[in-house]
């Protein structure tokens, strides 16, 4: 399979998927249909190889329609790791199922009718919120499984969620944090309710709300503190200065007029 070299995501109009959307718009005839070939680059953009051989990104994948609804396989990389996308109506919603069959896991995310993402002219609007809602809640899960299972994966990322979780437990708010902006998975993880609602609890000066966002609630407060502790630094910084001008303007002052010495009377 050839490899894209734009180096742009589905997203952020990489030009093959406009080559593939322009080529499969002959052979579908619904919304569903479309966004499915969004699905199926988002899963190209994660390294993920449709199964049949010698076929490049802007092509089209072979029996993509089965009685089942729409289905792409693939294999992750070069890997035996095989994964399965499975797309069809479910009532007013599209229903979006991805498999590893290595690892008897599955994960599923449901749109609305695809009105959002497919406009009057049959064309996909909205590509970056698709992305988003599909790659954080299916895609990037099957990513994550696919490397486990190929044995890809290495240091903290190959250890179960619930585990990673129990770390974050026992982290300040700032290790939270610079954990989770390691990657997407961890992020994922570090943004857990539990975990801002236990940091809440430990700091007396904030006040929780049963329905209140305990990681919007922390962050407004780390706000304040650091505005708090600007000012102090500046008074400070202020009060600093001015003690340094006495002291020079008494040094000033002592050199230009000498204190008056008893025991050496003036000439």
């Amino acid at each position: 399979m050839a490899v894209d070299t734009g180096g742009k995501l589905v997203e952020e109009g990489a030009e093959w998927f406009t080559t593939l959307i322009e080529n499969v718009k002959k052979e579908i005839s619904s919304p569903t249909e479309l966004i499915a070939f969004a699905i199926h680059g988002f899963m190209l953009d994660l390294n993920f190889i449709v199964r049949e051989q010698n076929i490049e990104k802007r092509e089209i994948p072979s029996s993509w329609k089965t009685s089942a609804g729409i289905v792409f396989k693939y294999n992750y990389k070069n890997t035996e790791v095989q994964a399965q996308i499975t797309i069809f109506n479910l009532g007013k919603f599209i229903q979006i199922h991805g498999f590893i069959p290595s690892a008897s896991e599955s994960f599923t995310v449901c749109l609305k009718q695809g009105d959002e993402f497919v406009n009057d002219n049959f064309e996909l609007v909205n590509v970056k919120r698709l992305a988003t809602i599909f790659k954080s809640q299916v895609g990037e899960k099957m990513q994550h499984k696919s490397r486990l299972v190929a044995g890809l994966e290495r240091g903290l990322l190959q250890l179960p969620d619930d585990v990673i979780h129990l770390l974050f437990t026992f982290m300040d708010y700032k290790s939270v944090i610079r954990l989770s902006l390691t990657s997407s998975r961890l992020y994922e993880l570090g943004m857990d309710k539990s975990i801002w609602r236990r940091l809440c609890k430990l700091n007396k000066d904030i006040q929780l709300e049963p329905n209140q966002d305990p990681y919007t609630v922390f962050s407004d407060h780390i706000r304040r503190q650091k505005l708090v502790d600007e000012k102090i630094k500046k008074m400070r910084a202020m009060n600093f200065a001015i003690e340094q001008r006495r002291r020079e303007m008494l040094d000033r002052n002592r050199r230009i007029f000498p204190p008056h010495n008893p025991f050496f009377p003036d000439f």
